[in-house]
This record gives C-alpha cells, structure tokens and sequence, in this order.
C-alpha cells in the first residue's frame, strides 16, 4: 500500500487522524494502455492517454482533503478483479481505517465528487454506491468496517451487467437498507467513450486539452468525419421531362 498525503491546508474533511480513507484502485497507466484501446492502432498515444486519465484522477482524489491509499496493478492480490478488490479494501481496513471510498482512475469527472457528503454518509453507517450512467458500472463505492464482507464481495459479477443490481442488493443485506446512490458519472473504457467525452461539455478543461494535444489529427480527422456523417444529403433534382398526364395529347 502506498498512501498519498491530502494537502495539509485542506482540512474541511480529512486531518492526520481521520479514519475514512479514499482507496484508489488503479492500474498503472504502462498497464492501462494495454488493456484499454484509447486510440486505435497507436501504442506511444494510446498510452499517453491513459496518463492523463490516471494523473487527472490521482490529483482529484489527492485534492480531496482525506487520505488516499493507491493500490496498483503491483501491488493487487487476487485471480480476478472481484479478489483484488476484496484484498485492496481488506487492507486499508487492516491499516486503521473504519470507513474506506473506493474508486478508479477511468472517471473524468470525479473531481466533481462531494467528499464532504460521501464521509457524511458513511459516519452515518450508509454505504454509498456511485453508478456508471448505464447503470452496469460503478465509479465509487463506499463502505463501513462492518458491510463490508470479503468473500461476498470478492464473488458478486464483478464487469458484467449485472454489477449494480448485485452489489445494491449486496448492500441492502448488510445494513438492512438502500445504500445512498450519487449522480451517475460515466467512465472511459475505450475510443468511443474517448471520443464523446471530448464531443461533450462535461470534460475538464484541462484534461480535455491535454487529450486534444495527445491526439493531434486523429481528433480532427475524427471531428470531420462526424461532420460528414451528419451532413444531410441533397438529392438531385431529376433532369428527365415530366411524364405527360393521362389523357394528354403530346
């Protein structure tokens, strides 16, 4: 486990004894590159992608003012993802804290995340579970010392559809209600979700810039051709004489 240290003149949620933590399950963006087509066919920008996707998130989560635990694709345990989710938060469990947030670093808006509210509803024995717009992901989830069950979490369907359902219902049992739901954030998996973040108004100014500069001419050439795939098609105007009427004499 590594841990970032929140800002020490950010104090309206975490100080050096606060016990909830932000865990920030990633992989490295070496590692993110090869496992996300961001751009097709073009490793070096592929991979500069996934770095500013993992520097955008890791400054949100630093910014947060709690502290933040990384765990990456180095230092995950498991044989699947739902195991090494498991063993992250068993682990920042272990290091002292009562009430662990999990998130990743695929969420561009997750800046925009209100930590006050997530810890408010936590110290209050909530879970808080943040879903995908399609409601087949989730960008954060947030869990107490006490919902938390390691081998019931370790085998919910993990990517698959039926994540949020499962997991919902998973919470419900625990604390014998809804957990908090937050706004729906999308994430970014590949090129089209790349690309209609960057079509959109919900991407940072900052990130959006710096993924137009990786791309270069593949944004623009991708920008012209949805200009002409949207462009409304004229049809000709038949040049042929009219057909004579019935009846008519020519």
């Amino acid at each position: 486990l590594s841990l970032i240290v929140p800002d020490p003149r950010r104090t309206a949620i975490g100080t050096a004894d606060t016990n909830t933590a932000i865990l920030f399950f990633s992989r490295r963006p070496e590692r993110e590159g090869l496992n996300k087509r961001f751009v097709r066919q073009d490793h070096a920008k592929n991979q500069r992608v996934a770095e500013a996707f993992y520097d955008h998130a890791r400054q949100a989560v630093a910014e947060s003012g709690l502290p933040v635990v990384e765990v990456d694709d180095t230092q995950q345990r498991g044989s699947d993802f739902g195991a090494r989710l498991a063993n992250a938060f068993a682990d920042a469990f272990a290091a002292g804290y009562d009430r662990v947030i999990a998130v990743g670093n695929d969420c561009p808006t997750l800046h925009e995340v209100d930590w006050t509210g997530v810890v408010t509803q936590l110290a209050a024995d909530r879970p808080v579970l943040g879903p995908t717009p399609d409601r087949e992901g989730a960008y954060l989830i947030g869990l107490t010392r006490a919902q938390f069950d390691r081998a019931a979490f370790a085998t919910l369907p993990w990517r698959s559809s039926e994540l949020v359902p499962a997991l919902r219902s998973h919470l419900e049992a625990a604390v014998g209600g809804r957990p908090v739901r937050l706004t729906p954030r999308a994430d970014v998996n590949g090129h089209g979700d790349l690309m209609r973040l960057l079509r959109g108004a919900s991407a940072p100014p900052a990130l959006a810039e710096r993924l137009r500069h990786v791309l270069g001419d593949a944004f623009r050439t991708h920008q012209a051709e949805q200009r002409g795939a949207t462009r409304p098609v004229l049809k000709r105007r038949s040049r042929a004489p009219p057909s004579p009427r019935p009846g008519s004499h020519t």
